[in-house]
């Protein structure tokens, strides 16, 4: 092994020295380190010769130079250990690199005459120029400006996979495009701000060797990024293979597989006993003598105890445990819900009281991403062991202090102090570098001496620039002797650039604006290249800018003057030369000067390089210093940060290593890893679950096999290991859908019992069901599937399922397709009865170890009319399994299921298992969809499309009668219990969110255009304040005038009363709605005494006013019918009204105004008076407030003045009952069943008590509709009167439907064209807080 030169590796051992002694343990850790931070691969040794990063020879190779990749069986062993890492090695490296060399390789050949665009291998940039470089910590990194116009879409940086922090990029001279030079770089960072948001946008690059940095900022160059291949992930493990290779381990006989007997660690044969105290959790004072023994246990030479009742583990866990902690090699695989965490947990804790009593090194535990790592983290903080976490990407608040970034800023290391001598060698470095970038990029003009020194000027022509006799000018002292020179010739160097442009001639973003728009989801864990939250301040540092600021002149009438130039500088007096040439030669001495001191420039960059190395060195040291200090017991970091950290790690020489979802990690990532002090490996997983994810399918594969575990390739070869067999998560008929895939698993007693996992609300037993449909799927723009209708389906089976009392939270949609994913979202949001709710929808990929009470599965495969079968991830059995045992009590299936069945055999093997486990139990219908049973009557309705769901809101088609809060029987149909209903709206009213806010989470896109606007809303209303029109009166305040609905505002007294409404919903907060919940509760404890105010208040105005029962209340909604217990037909829109006295309700609410200063009386709703009184009609108009006859009455419940009540809180409304639509913008989701204009009913009929009752309001406030002056017993129709169809249709008759224009009458041809007969009211137009309010 060969290290970096010998003086740069001598000074960091002599300064290692001063800083820690002589002591032996901490010249080890030196030792390690060293190798780490400076490893070259040893010229001339194979693979073991390859540098950390890909060659130009790898990139430009093409396909028939690539050498033969080694196979890598995963069921026999292997001949060696060199053997074994070379094969790991290959492929690996092949997988890093194969998508840069197939996507450069594709430009490179690219023939054609139009220029190569952005497709799903490749990402082109062109224009690409170094502008400046950023001395950080970590490196220089060059700041590339470049253009995206070779991609179709435009660019949302914000949520694009592009230029991520790690991935490889390739460079190349314009005029070259990769036919010789390459030159190989790692993305550094990425900021948006004052970055990606630039025209044209910056990014961050390391560059692969210091001798390809650029120096020119005026060589444009080509950019090339594989859409294929995270080079970062795999960067660390190949580095460790090759360390790896150069060092024995204990566990190197388990890696050939040649080696399958039980064998005990190296530290246990020494010292066997061990204290399993900690096993006996449920031990009382009885049981003192076995803890005692406990304490004391020789795990080498005797068995687990039997402990029966003491411990909460199983016996299968107590199997595992015992293996962990006693052998080198221990592997557990833990089905779904067997606590293979928690038994993982219980083994640490043992590890960590034997390891405290020894004061051993800490234990490493591992897991591939960072919420499981988090999860076993937090346990084991709170199981008492002290922790420390690699890598600071942790959203866990009881881990964040835990860090390794946190924790370094509270200690004194004394490893940093060496770090702070190194940062001033750095600074000098940085001081060099400024000063050669000055020589040419200056404000000054060119120093001849440095022309001189670097050859391109001779002797005598400096003396001719530099003669002291020359007489002194300004220019001179200002510029040096260039200034004289030049004359006129001298031109700011930005007057070149625009007379040669760079750029497209518009702004890229306005040559670009009319691109649709490309997102990505960025929901994929990507470690950063540097390591943690240090990333802020690694990343900064002095920034040294690459400009000319003063050029040359072109010589006039000379297109190509090279030649002129040269003939010109035979001339040993630089005067001479002709002053129309004299621009051209400064450019000619600007660009060789600039040749000259490249190699110098990328020396010092060479420099600051080794400098930033030990600084690194020193940085592991002291990570090492502060493990020791702290005593830390286990140190936490992901399967990619044990390479990543390897030196560091490796250095605090732990005993045993942990690997958590052992079955998902990359082999390569584990086999790097195993440190020479590691003698003790365990893996827990479950090879039948997710497996390791590779970027090249076919390298994926057999013979390749990367996509296959070291715990799956053990399991293959015989190794020994444990299965835990209770699971403790599935209701028995839950897990009895795994039957096929875990015969073996039993159910612990806690899940058989309906206490601890209860029947899902509203299915009627039915806590699982497989739903099979033939709609068809889609493809989004990112080429991902999506299915709508069956997204749709699930949108409204979720809605179902919270209004029967399944809390959101407790439910999860899990699909195998991320634009599935982002339809659901989409679709959930905008859900209007799901408003303000949390939701659970994920990936099948990153839910693995996850479980939730109810779990629903979108398949989301579905062919075209005309197209094949196909499943694409649905074929693969390990993502299945996932899927189907996440669930605790309910577990839903939505999908085509013919598709999964008859797509290929693999396909229908896996599927047909998994149907055959519901169908088997009866919980499949093919023909009649989806069942609900009503909990209230026990009703079951069948839903099989989606229109089915009609106005269904948790309930069946029967009324409901059940008690109302306020003592009253419910005569709504049938609907979800008042305790779900009065949640939901709690948790509404105690929402105190932005307009913003309310906008987002509607399903609003969060665009710039959206928050720019909202911006500028938000600062008019602050100027407004105190103003005194409210902003949300809009209407015309005189009388007569036209409003902004093309109404009319009939009379100063009805202006008054939409001004006094406009001002009070002007100043409504939320406070007030949590006032008037407050009030709500203060109504049911006082509801008699509230119903007898009302009831003499309405008495003495009846009295006073002598009017008559006028006002028209109306309750609008689209019931459906049972037939045959299959909910049918669209429904008809159903209008019930009530006649009351208008004066009445309008003196009632003036007198609770006056009395409460605008505030309102204990249940009092908060209404819109403008719509209490009709407005007087224009003249010859038939609308009326009089309603005198059958005629004029119809044709007024059409017209513009229909009048009515609105109620403010319609959001907390059953889904029965209407929406003021005066405050609702016409195309809101509120709207959407309210598109045709109600028929009224007859003049003089009354309707049936039950039919009146029915039309109170489902609001808390509206109990002030006391119906109890109804005369209950005239339920039937008046003689003399014609029949209503619509009331006749409410108490049961089933007369002929209306004609068309019968429900139009009265309503302008324009509007029955437009669909616009309804009216929307007066103050309609009103601000948009108040709609958001009241909705």
């Amino acid at each position: 092994m060969n290290l970096e030169p010998t003086a740069q590796t001598g000074s960091v051992n002599l300064d290692i020295m001063q800083t820690i002694g002589t002591d032996t343990n901490a010249q080890s850790a030196i030792d390690i380190i060293e190798n780490h931070v400076f490893f070259r691969p040893t010229p001339g040794q194979g693979w073991m010769s390859k540098p950390e990063l890909p060659t130009v020879d790898e990139i430009l190779a093409r396909q028939s130079d690539i050498e033969q990749l080694p196979e890598n069986p995963v069921d026999a062993p292997w001949a060696s250990k060199g053997e074994y890492l070379a094969a790991q090695y290959g492929i690996l490296r092949c997988e890093a690199t194969e998508g840069l060399r197939y996507s450069v390789r594709s430009f490179a050949d690219y023939g054609r005459k139009e220029p190569m665009m952005d497709d799903d291998f490749t990402n082109i940039y062109t224009k690409v120029r170094v502008t400046q470089y950023v001395m950080s910590s970590i490196g220089p990194l060059a700041r590339v400006s470049f253009s995206t116009e070779r991609s179709l879409y435009k660019i949302q940086w914000q949520q694009s996979k592009r230029l991520q922090p790690g991935k490889i990029v390739a460079l190349s001279p314009k005029d070259d495009n990769f036919k010789t030079v390459c030159k190989i770089a790692t993305v550094a960072q990425r900021p948006y701000r004052d970055g990606l948001d630039q025209d044209p946008p910056v990014v961050d690059l390391l560059w692969a060797r210091p001798e390809d940095a650029v120096f020119d900022p005026s060589l444009e160059m080509v950019m090339i990024e594989s859409l294929h291949g995270y080079f970062e992930s795999a960067r660390h493990a190949l580095v460790g293979l090759q360390l790896a290779a150069q060092t024995d381990s204990p566990l190197d006989k388990y890696l050939t597989g040649a080696y399958t007997k039980d064998t005990y660690p190296r530290f246990l044969k020494e010292d066997p006993i061990m204290d399993l105290s900690s096993l006996a959790s449920r031990a009382t004072e009885a049981d003192s003598e076995v803890v005692t023994e406990l304490k004391t246990h020789d795990i080498v030479n005797g068995k687990i105890p039997v402990l029966k009742d003491l411990t909460f583990l199983d016996d299968s866990q107590l199997l595992a445990l015992s293996r962990i902690i006693s052998q080198e090699l221990a592997i557990v695989q833990g089905p779904p819900g067997t606590g293979k965490t928690f038994t993982s947990v219980e083994a640490i804790k043992i590890m960590v009281a034997n390891r405290r009593r020894h004061r051993g090194p800490p234990i490493v535990v591992a897991a591939q991403t960072n919420h499981a790592l988090d999860q076993i983290l937090v346990h084991c903080i709170k199981a008492g062991a002290n922790v420390i976490r690699m890598g600071g990407r942790t959203q866990n608040e009881l881990i964040k202090p835990r860090t390794l970034f946190e924790l370094r800023q509270r200690a004194q290391i004394p490893a940093d102090r060496k770090c702070n001598s190194i940062d001033h060698q750095r600074r000098e470095n940085v001081r060099k570098i400024q000063e050669l970038v000055d020589t040419l990029f200056g404000d000054s003009l060119l120093d001849p001496d440095a022309l001189l020194r670097f050859g391109i000027i001779t002797e005598a022509q400096h003396q001719s620039l530099c003669d002291e006799s020359m007489e002194a000018h300004p220019a001179l002292e200002a510029h040096g002797p260039f200034a004289l020179w030049l004359g006129d010739s001298l031109i700011p160097a930005k007057i070149r650039e625009d007379r040669h442009p760079t750029q497209l001639e518009v702004t890229e973003a306005e040559a670009r604006k009319n691109l649709p728009e490309f997102e990505y989801e960025d929901d994929e864990e990507i470690e950063n290249i540097a390591d943690d939250e240090e990333d802020l301040v690694r990343f900064r540092g002095p920034v040294i800018t690459l400009k000319y600021v003063w050029s040359g002149k072109d010589p006039a009438n000379l297109s190509s003057w090279g030649r002129a130039v040269k003939r010109a500088l035979r001339n040993d007096d630089l005067f001479a030369i002709e002053k129309n040439l004299r621009g051209a030669v400064y450019q000619y001495f600007q660009s060789r000067l600039l040749e000259a001191m490249t190699p110098e420039f990328a020396a010092l960059l060479a420099e600051n390089v080794v400098l930033c190395k030990k600084r690194k060195a020193f940085k592991f040291l002291g990570n090492t210093q502060l493990v020791e200090q702290q005593r830390i017991d286990i140190v936490g970091c992901t399967t990619t940060g044990l390479t990543k950290y390897r030196g560091c790690i490796a250095a605090m020489q732990p005993q045993s290593l942990l690997i958590e979802e052992a079955a998902e990690t990359r082999e390569a990532n584990i086999v790097s890893a195993l440190y020479p002090s590691v003698q003790q490996l365990i893996l827990v997983g479950d090879h039948k679950q997710l497996a390791p994810k590779c970027d090249i399918q076919r390298l994926g594969d057999a013979p390749y096999n990367l996509n296959v575990s070291l715990f799956q390739r053990m399991v293959n070869l015989n190794m020994s290991f444990v299965m835990l067999k209770q699971q403790r998560r599935m209701k028995p008929e839950l897990r009895a859908i795994l039957n096929p895939f875990y015969p073996e698993l039993v159910d612990h007693p806690s899940v058989e019992s309906g206490e601890n996992r209860p029947d899902v609300p509203g299915m009627g037993g039915r806590n699982s069901w497989i739903f099979h449909h033939n709609w068809p799927e889609d493809v989004n723009s990112d080429f991902s599937k999506l299915n709508e209708q069956e997204a749709e389906m699930i949108v409204h089976f979720f809605a179902y399922l919270v209004s029967n009392g399944t809390p959101a939270e407790k439910i999860t949609v899990l699909t195998f397709y991320k634009g599935q994913r982002k339809v659901l979202l989409r679709k959930l949001k905008r859900h209007p009865s799901l408003m303000g709710a949390l939701f659970n929808v994920c990936t099948v990929d990153s839910y693995q170890g996850e479980e939730n009470d109810v779990v629903l599965l979108s398949m989301v495969r579905s062919p075209q009319k005309g197209r094949f079968y196909a499943v694409g991830f649905l074929e693969d059995e390990r993502r299945a399994v996932v899927a189907i045992s996440r669930a605790r009590r309910g577990f839903y299936v939505f999908g085509n299921v013919d598709n999964v069945l008859q797509a290929h055999q693999l396909s229908h093997d896996l599927w047909h298992k998994i149907c055959s486990g519901f169908v088997a139990q009866g919980r499949a219908d093919w023909l009649r969809g989806l069942p609900l049973v009503c909990q209230s009557h026990g009703e079951e309705t069948w839903i099989q499309k989606v229109d089915d769901w009609g106005d269904n809101c948790g309930g069946c088609n029967r009324l409901c009668k059940q008690t109302r809060p306020c003592g009253h029987p419910c005569t709504l149909k049938c609907h979800a219990a008042f305790e779900n209903m009065a949640r939901q709206a709690e948790a509404a009213a105690q929402q105190h969110m932005s307009l913003e806010q309310k906008i987002l989470q509607m399903g609003a896109e969060p665009t710039e255009m959206l928050m720019a606007s909202l911006n500028r809303r938000n600062a008019s209303r602050q100027q407004e304040q105190g103003a005194p029109t409210p902003p949300v009166q809009r209407v015309a305040a005189k009388a007569g005038q036209p409003s902004g609905r093309g109404q009319t505002i009939a009379s100063s007294d009805s202006s008054r009363r939409t001004a006094s409404r406009g001002q009070r919903g002007g100043q409504y907060t939320y406070a007030r709605a949590a006032q008037m919940a407050a009030q709500w509760g203060h109504l049911v404890d006082n509801i008699g005494q509230h119903d007898e105010q009302l009831r003499q208040e309405r008495l003495a105005s009846a009295e006073h006013q002598g009017g008559s029962l006028e006002m028209i209340i109306r309750d609008v909604y689209q019931p459906t019918a049972l037939v045959e217990g299959l909910r049918v037909g669209n429904g008809d829109t159903l209008i019930k009204q009530i006649l009351l006295t208008s004066a009445e309700a309008t003196r009632a609410a003036a007198i609770s105004r006056q009395e409460n200063e605008g505030e309102l009386i204990p249940g009092l709703t908060d209404l819109a008076i403008s719509n209490l009184s009709p407005s007087p009609p224009e003249e010859g108009s038939p609308t009326s407030s009089n309603i005198t006859n059958k005629d004029s009455y119809q044709s007024s419940a059409t017209g513009p003045n229909t009048p009515r009540v609105s109620n403010t809180n319609s959001a907390r409304k059953s889904p029965h009952t209407s929406i003021n639509s005066a405050a609702i913008p016409p195309s809101h989701p509120a709207l959407v069943q309210q598109q045709q204009p109600p028929p009224p009913l007859l003049e003089g009929v009354n309707p049936p008590a039950a039919a009146l009752e029915s039309l109170l309001i489902d609001d808390p406030t509206a109990t002030m509709l006391d119906l109890d002056y109804v005369n209950s017993e005239k339920t039937g129709l008046q003689a003399g009167h014609e029949t209503n169809p619509y009331l006749l249709a409410q108490i049961g008759a089933a007369p002929a439907r209306p004609q068309a224009q019968e429900l139009t009458a009265g309503v302008p041809e324009q509007q029955q064209a437009n669909g616009t007969g309804t009216s929307s009211g007066a103050g309609g137009d009103g601000d948009d807080d108040e709609w958001l309010i009241e909705l």
